[in-house]
């Protein structure tokens, strides 16, 4: 299994977001991933998934760690141009 990283982008491999981008913002005590995707998953209510189910990439959100470490929800226009950078 792939080692994850808050700030890192991982990819949805299963359910109905597959496909979708997310940031990491944090793990579980049982190892789950907590997810953000502004919209509808933020940092005050992140998404909660199994790390089995996420494709793990090399892009980070180095400018969104800040966010997340403050528990600041994130705009959606920012965080989809951290993302893609």
């Amino acid at each position: 299994m792939a080692e994850f990283e808050i700030g890192q982008v991982v990819i949805s491999r299963r359910g109905k977001d597959t496909g979708l981008e997310y940031v990491i913002a944090g793990f579980e005590q049982d190892g789950r991933v907590k997810l953000i995707r502004p919209n509808r998953f933020n940092v005050t209510r992140p998404k909660i998934k199994n790390p089995k189910h996420l494709q793990s990439t090399l892009r980070r959100a180095e400018n969104l760690l800040d966010f997340i470490k403050a528990g600041k929800d994130i705009d959606a226009g920012y965080f989809h141009r951290s993302v893609r950078n």
